[in-house]
């Protein structure tokens, strides 16, 4: 049977880590969704669609899909960077979350810079 009573809760302190670490996704999240990719969007269509119909939609589309991913990220890190702390592992789960948003931002700016 499990000793329950050896487990180790969660601080005060980590909570505000944990938090402070999701305020830490969110903050880069909307600038590199936002920001960059708005503008490495508009770069593309500029470059290769000089006057197209299309733009328009293409380009609401592309924010859509893009706001909508980064809304996806916000909901599910809270409780997966949570559950990484009462479990542990949470500057690991925090390392998983950031590296695509980091790998996203630089890409835009690879994007921006190309175009």
């Amino acid at each position: 049977m499990e000793n329950l009573g050896s487990a180790k809760w969660p601080t005060l302190r980590s909570y505000v880590i944990c938090y402070a670490l999701y305020i830490g996704l969110i903050i880069p999240g909307t600038i590199a969704v936002f920001l960059i990719w708005r503008s490495a969007i508009l770069a593309v269509l500029a470059a290769f669609m000089a006057r197209s119909q299309a733009n328009r939609l293409i380009y609401l589309a592309s924010m859509a899909l893009l706001g909508l991913g980064a809304f996806i990220l916000v909901m599910a890190a809270e409780p997966y960077l949570r559950n990484g702390l009462q479990r542990q592992k949470l500057m690991l789960r925090f390392r998983k979350l950031a590296t695509p948003l980091v790998i996203g931002g630089v890409l835009g700016l690879l994007v921006l810079t190309l175009v």
